[in-house]
This record gives structure tokens, sequence and C-alpha cells, in this order.
């Protein structure tokens, strides 16, 4: 396989790594949901970190989960100031505080100070999650970084809806996800466990390089209506497929927190 700039794309080089990897971030994604800790914050320092390590790639994909979390442009304006406002919850600061010292490793007595104050406000789960988050990001960001994946211009198209000739969705039991494929290729997946009678998204991801296709919107319909075909109900954890679902109230009655409480 050739490489642009002599780089080898780790991921691709040996994905049996690079597919552990993902399914450590899903089990620390999952964690820190049963935490209590919101998609939002999840981002929050997914993007942190990635400001810290300069990570391009990482920043392109986060700041666009961060938003469709319900981040806003403020907070994601200021997050490399974060300890000198008050934008932000006593909660988001302490785990921000976490995910800077999971990211420098400063000194002890720096790193005692921090996480002192870190736990007035967060529970053990909690800690342990948020560490585990910027951990897992961090190795994402040296995976993009020493690859040199890059981070392409994008290009405004009107979003399909609808499955062309050339995409094509598929369910994937063996490694639980739904997956778009384009002209052949695999183009994306969305990540999902089953849970009793829920199917709960937890993660979805989009090849740069397939931007624009409206695969993302392509991949959401079909995963949600063939849940729905199953009858399963929706647990939306993964912001991209939460938004999609914002967007489509159609699906309401089937979704855990709108037509379906527990």
């Amino acid at each position: 396989m050739e490489y642009p700039d002599g780089r080898v794309f780790m991921d691709k080089q040996t994905p049996e790594a690079f597919r552990a990897l993902n399914t450590v971030a899903s089990t620390v994604r999952a964690a820190g949901a049963a935490a209590g800790l919101d998609r939002k914050l999840i981002e929050l320092i997914n993007v942190r970190v990635s400001q810290i390590n300069g990570c391009a790639y990482c920043l392109d994909v986060h700041h666009r989960a961060a938003v469709a979390a319900g981040a806003t442009d403020r907070e994601l304006a200021v997050l490399p100031a974060w300890d000198r406002t008050e934008l932000y919850t006593p909660q988001e600061r302490a785990a921000l505080a976490l995910a800077e010292l999971t990211t420098t490793l400063p000194d002890e007595a720096t790193m005692d100070r921090e996480y002192a104050r870190a736990r007035e406000h967060l529970s053990d789960d909690q800690v342990s999650a948020i560490l585990w988050i910027a951990t897992t990001i961090g190795a994402f960001n040296r995976v993009s970084i020493l690859s040199k994946h890059p981070v392409r211009p994008r290009k405004e198209k009107p979003t399909m809806t609808e499955p062309t000739p050339e995409s094509k969705v598929v369910r994937n039991d063996e490694k639980s996800r739904y997956e778009v494929f384009f002209d052949g290729e695999l183009a994306g997946f969305s990540e999902y466990e089953e849970r009793d009678d829920e199917t709960v998204f937890i993660h979805t991801e989009i090849d740069g390089g397939f931007s624009g296709k409206g695969l993302g919107s392509i991949l959401a319909k079909n995963a949600v209506e063939d849940v729905i075909a199953r009858g399963r109900v929706i647990r939306p954890l993964c912001p991209f497929i939460k938004a999609y679902l914002e967007k489509h109230p159609q699906y309401d009655a089937h979704v855990v927190g709108k037509g379906v409480t527990r």
C-alpha cells in the first residue's frame, strides 16, 4: 500500500489493533454514560485533549461531535482558556482539569492539587471514566498525527436521504454495528449495543475521504428503520444518531426519552 508523504496509516496497516482501540473507546463511552457524564462533556474533553496534542483530524471530528451534542460556539471558542472563565459548570471544570492532567502528566504536587479539586465535584466512577476518556482520545490523537490523517476541505452538497446505487447499508451483527458502503468501500459505521429490548447507539463515524456524500444521513436512516422493523426501541447515546432523530420526529414513538418512557 502506498501512502502520502511516506507516512504509514497505522489504522489501515494494522486494522486489528485499531479495531481493538475502537472497542476500548466504545467501552469507555458507555462507562462515561453509566457514570452520569453527558455526551457534551465527553466531547469537550475530546476536543480539549486534541487541542493540547495538536491533532487536526481529531479536532475536525470532535468539534462537529461536540456541536451535535449541544456544545455552543462560545464554549468551543474559549475552551483553551476554560479555567479563566465561569462559562463552564463546576463539574465540567473539574473534568477538564482531569483531562489536562492526564494529557500533560505534570509534577506530582500539581497532580495531587488538581486531582483533589476534581474530587469535590466528581464521583469515583466519574473520575475513572474521565481519565479513561482522556487517555483514549490521546491514543487516537497519536494514531492520527503519526499517520498524518488528512483534513480535507468540505464541499456543501444537498443531504441525501435515500440510498443511491453507489451506497449500501448493512447490519454487521458480528461487530455490532451498521456499516455504510460507497462504491463497494466501507465508508463509515454506527456502533450499537443490544440491551434487553433496546438498541443503544454509542458511536457513529464516517471516513473523511467520503465526506460530502450524505452517507451519514443514509446510515442513520437505515439503521434507525432496521431497529424499528425488528421491534426494538432506540436509545441514542451517540450524538450523531441523536441529532438525526431530533430532526426526524416521525421516529419519536420508538425512541427512549421521547415516545418511550423508562
